[in-house]
């Protein structure tokens, strides 16, 4: 097993920027073959984005569940977060012909929508991290962050815990128990259509049976929200990014370098 802390940290005087936990999203994203499972509280990241825009237009690419709240948990996430989130969903659209690309909400059995405040993410059978860092621009170059991840490499025991830890995360989502979530993945070869055939069919705020998953769905959002989130004015990608000149911001500009699967390397073995 392979065990390794990453970072990030805003340069400062003459101290170099960490970006660690970017380069750690981005490798694990790339290294996946089959699922990739995460919790966090936003999705309002276009580096996150443009690694998963990759990877679905794959013809053989993972499957990608993201458990997010409802809504940001007061007003100014709503304005930056929850519009920045609505912008990269409506994006990546355009980059998954294979539909494999899912945001689903927790709610209670009563049907009140459970505030998601994990950052969790599973690749497959062989990778897990866990810790402060959400999907956002502040968290991959702008805060002090600090995450820590493990491979199970070639340990079966290991391997069978991330697969179980999993499913046992959609159990307790879903109501259901973990033996149900695992055998129906198996029957049906694939976690979003498991996910789709155990839970309720319900809608926010409609009272169920159990705890259920719901899909998100892209609100309509003005004409300012749109500019704030294209713009980043409240969820900068770093320090300088702050003193960009407006023409040079924006959610979907330019073009990250995305290494392909051929070139992976750990980031939880390599270095900053």
């Amino acid at each position: 097993m392979n065990l390794g802390i990453s970072r990030t940290s805003p340069a400062y005087g003459d101290q170099p920027g960490v970006t660690e936990i970017e380069r750690l999203y981005v490798d694990m994203i790339m290294s996946a073959k089959r699922v990739i499972y995460a919790e966090s509280q936003y999705f309002a990241s276009r580096i996150i984005a443009q690694a998963l825009a990759k990877r679905l237009e794959e013809n053989d690419g993972p499957e990608v569940i993201l458990i997010n709240p409802v809504k940001a948990d007061n007003w100014l996430g709503e304005l930056a977060m929850d519009t920045a989130r609505a912008r990269l969903r409506e994006a990546l659209r355009l980059h998954d012909p294979h539909r494999r690309f899912r945001i689903y909400h927790p709610l209670t059995a009563d049907g009140v929508p459970i505030y998601v405040h994990s950052k969790l993410m599973i690749v497959d059978d062989k990778a897990m991290r866990v810790g402060s860092s959400n999907f956002n621009n502040r968290s991959m170059r702008f805060d002090n962050e600090c995450d820590v991840a493990f491979e199970a490499g070639q340990d079966d025991y290991l391997s069978r815990k991330l697969v179980q830890l999993r499913n046992s995360l959609l159990a307790e989502h879903l109501g259901v128990d973990p033996d149900e979530v695992t055998q129906t993945i198996g029957r049906a070869k694939s976690v979003i259509a498991a996910i789709e055939e155990l839970r309720e069919i319900r809608t926010v705020d409609q009272p169920g049976n159990r705890p259920t998953l719901v899909p998100y769905h892209t609100p309509a959002i003005s004409d300012l929200e749109q500019w704030l989130a294209d713009n980043e004015i409240l969820d900068p990608e770093g320090p300088e990014a702050v003193m960009e000149p407006m023409e040079r911001r924006g959610l979907f500009r330019g073009h990250l370098t995305i290494p392909s699967k051929k070139k992976f390397k750990s980031a939880i073995r390599g270095k900053n």
